[in-house]
């Protein structure tokens, strides 16, 4: 499995002070290092700003991961929506969400080379799919794909708010039900593999830059561990042929993991997806 992380420096840097951003940063790290795991970072160029200028402890925050061994790709700058705006807008986006990423990478060596779709949402027409798609391509990159998509966003939110008020039974509460849908979540795309591509792949998991994660995903990795699996590059990971597969069948409003778009582009029937573990309503009610 390849572990993918978004909205880097952190997720809603609006939540958390300096100091908190630099722990969440420390503690995710440490995972990564604790497991072996070779760690994509998604970054949103926007969120290193802070009243319109670029902020050198954010800029040191992605550093950190370049240091720890990691990777960086492009998020976007603003995250936005592909279904929401104009095909030209978002394409300048991502444009414009490169030049510090670009500038940290060359001066380590490498290149930026991988682009996440913000929400998942990849067109909702197929001319918009392969205009992106070929744009993203002019520009050298490989589009991130997300086998194991989740409500973890929800667990994210909710975190943040016993996070900053210090409430400890809160986020041992909410933690441990984390870990028990994240595993849940796992074992259920595993079914979809093996009902939509008949066997085994090399996952790509997606989740995000949450103080959830800096406290609970060592957890999370350790029970996977304990269920036999590894961790890969996500260059690893794209190297199975399964990742070849046209995913342009898919054109609705949803930003949907790459296993079910194949199954939409093929045409499969779409009872195989049943059965996706939700999140419990005492955990949407928690505002941050």
């Amino acid at each position: 499995m390849a572990i993918t992380v978004d909205d880097l420096p952190v997720s809603q840097p609006s939540w958390h002070t300096d100091l908190q951003m630099d722990q969440i940063t420390t503690d995710l790290l440490a995972t990564f290092k604790m497991h072996g795991a070779l760690a994509v970072g998604f970054v949103n160029e926007g969120k290193l700003e802070v009243e319109g200028e670029i902020d050198p402890f954010r800029i040191r925050i992605l550093q950190r991961w370049l240091n720890a061994g990691l990777e960086l790709g492009n998020h976007g700058y603003a995250h936005l929506d592909l279904h929401r705006v104009p095909p030209e807008e978002w394409m300048a986006d991502v444009v414009r969400g490169e030049p510090e990423v670009q500038k940290l990478l060359e001066a380590s060596g490498a290149r930026l080379r991988y682009f996440r779709h913000p929400f998942l949402h990849a067109g909702m027409s197929v001319e918009i799919q392969t205009e992106t798609v070929e744009f993203l391509s002019s520009r050298g990159y490989t589009v991130a794909p997300v086998t194991i998509d989740n409500s973890e966003w929800v667990y994210g939110r909710a975190y943040s708010h016993a996070y900053n008020a210090e409430d400890e039974a809160l986020k041992e509460r909410i933690g441990r039900d984390y870990v028990r849908y994240m595993l849940e979540v796992v074992g259920y795309y595993e079914g979809q593999s093996q009902a939509i591509v008949g066997r085994a792949i090399p996952q790509v998991l997606l989740v995000h830059a949450y103080a959830l994660n800096a406290d609970w995903l060592d957890e999370i990795l350790t029970a996977l561990e304990n269920q036999g699996y590894r961790w890969i590059s996500l260059e690893q990971a794209l190297e199975d042929p399964v990742y070849d597969r046209a995913i342009d069948g898919w054109t609705g409003r949803g930003g949907i993991t790459w296993l079910h778009r194949w199954a939409i582009t093929e045409d499969l029937d779409r009872s195989i997806f049943k059965g996706e573990p939700g999140v419990p309503e005492w955990v949407e009610s928690i505002e941050p």
